[in-house]
């Protein structure tokens, strides 16, 4: 008898589900996570400065929002949120250095990880015409987690719940706490927002070893004391670069 995965199908559908709904709502509104940034704090220490020096003008002069986007190639509207996304996967990696005990929940590392790499899988699809949160959900299956789920075996929450998702876990006193002080507050939001769409990946910790990752010199390099936060950058953004550029070999293949 084959043996049976340690998270099902039918589970690891509904975690997805209401993921890909949670960040619907995210791409539809990019300005309220990755916009309006402010100064660090003058006491900030080193990785906070360095984090905001690259996320200043994160959104530049066309966005999502503006009515130039949909005139933008399609090579450019793809790089935008994947440059974007990988400022931001790049802060998160480094927020459990910034939140103490937190970093010892064994999950949180890897839920972070899939979490920004499932952002990139649904915004590229989307720029492809894939525009639905339930299209979304066999492609995270695949290109996060090398599995195939069955299209729609899990409804996808509406817009108003997967909104209340969000409200809900911003309340959530387990987010990564005030030692993110290091950041701005616009850095900060960046970190919670991929922080709140973790927390549904939670469930399917077992597969999360499976995510995209990074160079593999990035992952040792995020290892070590002091330097491991350039090795978790690192490491965060190639895997959210990785998962852009399967999602896309996927949709080129089915399209075939």
């Amino acid at each position: 008898m084959a043996k049976q995965p340690a998270v099902s199908d039918a589970t690891l559908t509904k975690a997805l589900a209401v993921y890909a709904g949670m960040v619907r709502q995210v791409l539809d509104n990019p300005q309220r996570w990755l916009g309006g940034d402010d100064e660090p704090d003058p006491d900030a220490g080193l990785p906070g400065r360095a984090l905001d020096a690259v996320k200043d003008s994160t959104l530049g002069e066309i966005t999502p929002a503006s009515p130039q986007w949909a005139q933008q190639p399609l090579a450019e509207r793809v790089d935008w949120w994947v440059d974007r996304i990988g400022v931001v996967g790049g802060l998160a990696a480094a927020a459990p250095r910034f939140a103490g005990a937190l970093a010892d929940r064994i999950p949180l590392q890897g839920a972070l990880g899939a979490s920004g790499a499932g952002l990139a899988v649904c915004a590229v699809a989307r720029e492809h015409g894939k525009t639905t949160a339930a299209e979304w959900v066999p492609l995270l299956g695949q290109v996060l987690f090398d599995r195939q789920l069955v299209p729609g075996a899990a409804p996808v929450p509406t817009p108003e719940e997967s909104e209340q998702r969000l409200e809900d876990a911003a309340k959530d006193t387990s987010e990564p706490p005030s030692r993110m002080a290091a950041l701005s507050q616009g850095a900060q939001r960046a970190v919670r927002t991929l922080w709140r769409l973790a927390r549904t990946l939670l469930d399917v910790d077992d597969l999360l070893d499976k995510r995209p990752r990074g160079h593999f010199l990035a992952r040792a390099l995020a290892k070590l004391p002091v330097v491991g936060f350039a090795g978790g950058w690192l490491d965060e953004r190639g895997a959210v670069r990785k998962a852009a550029e399967e999602t896309q070999e996927v949709l080129v293949r089915n399209a075939g």
